[in-house]
């Protein structure tokens, strides 16, 4: 988790140092010209945003360190880094649900429902993912737009994002549901999260059924491109939270990915893509920037 960044000039060797003697392990890199300094979770994120708010408004002091020192500090942080390192293995997975259990569930539910979904792509339609479709495909009548919206069934709204026909499909969504949504949770807390989730996946689902009756479609794309929508308006309108910001190349390649599935290309490989739902997606996201507040966790 990203907790200061800061130019290159500062010189953060004593305030690691100090961070260190605290038991707080961190690492200190440099990104795109800048200095960012990481931390494992929200507890320790707290602690070390105040201790170096602190420093740097001068309520307390810390002493320059001599050349010898320095020498030492860096064998030491090495060791430490290592040792940190080799333990990350055991500890990030159960580190990654405390700090974002939205996500987490989100992941986890996709996953479980990959089984039953994945039948669907060879004509197959098993009971669990008949009860996920946006419209219910056991009745053998003709589909149409407006009867996702006559159906008292309304949590088809939402399930089809829970819906993925390969593995590749299932695990590009995780990767950009994981990459975009914990930069969201971690600064507006699982509830907002879950509400931005829920509004995403409906929005989509329903755009997407409307400009195309075709009820077999489903993944969390639609949730992801939201997600993509919100984090460009968030870093826009708080350019100061290091938390909103995304990989350049990240957010490129997904709105290149966007434009180019538009034009029908993935079509002629067999490639069908609900390219509806991820600009309902994207849009709704962006508009929901500026509806849910943006609320910083220190």
């Amino acid at each position: 988790m990203r907790v200061i960044e800061t130019s290159l000039e500062e010189n953060l060797a004593v305030f690691s140092r100090y961070l260190w003697q605290e038991r707080l392990a961190h690492r200190i890199f440099e990104e795109r010209g800048r200095q960012i300094l990481e931390v494992r979770d929200d507890e320790a994120a707290e602690r070390v945003r105040t201790t170096y708010d602190a420093w740097r408004s001068g309520a307390f002091t810390l002493e320059e360190m001599s050349p010898e020192e320095r020498a030492i500090q860096g064998d030491t942080l090495g060791n430490a880094t290592r040792a940190t390192a080799s333990r990350q293995g055991t500890f990030d997975g159960l580190q990654v649900i405390r700090a974002h259990p939205g996500l987490a569930v989100l992941i986890l539910l996709a996953l479980a429902v990959f089984p039953f979904s994945w039948p669907v792509a060879d004509n197959e339609l098993t009971l669990v993912a008949g009860w996920l479709t946006i419209v219910d495909l056991t009745r053998n009548e003709p589909v149409f737009w407006y009867m996702a919206f006559s159906t008292v069934e309304v949590w088809r709204w939402l399930t089809p994002i829970f819906l993925h026909f390969s593995v590749l499909h299932l695990v590009f969504n995780c990767v950009v549901i994981f990459e975009l949504g914990r930069r969201i949770e971690s600064v507006n807390g699982t509830p907002r999260f879950f509400v931005l989730v829920v509004v995403l996946g409906v929005v989509s689902n329903l755009g997407q059924f409307v400009l195309n009756p075709a009820p077999l479609f489903g993944g969390l794309s639609g949730v992801g491109y939201g997600f993509l929508g919100y984090l460009l308006v968030c870093q826009r309108r708080f350019p100061d939270e290091s938390r909103w910001k995304m990989p350049p190349g990240f957010a490129i390649s997904l709105l290149i990915f966007l434009v180019v599935f538009t034009t029908g290309v993935t079509e002629a490989f067999g490639l069908h893509v609900a390219n509806a739902a991820h600009w309902f997606g994207l849009l709704c996201g962006a508009a929901m920037a500026y509806l849910i507040p943006a609320v910083k966790r220190v």
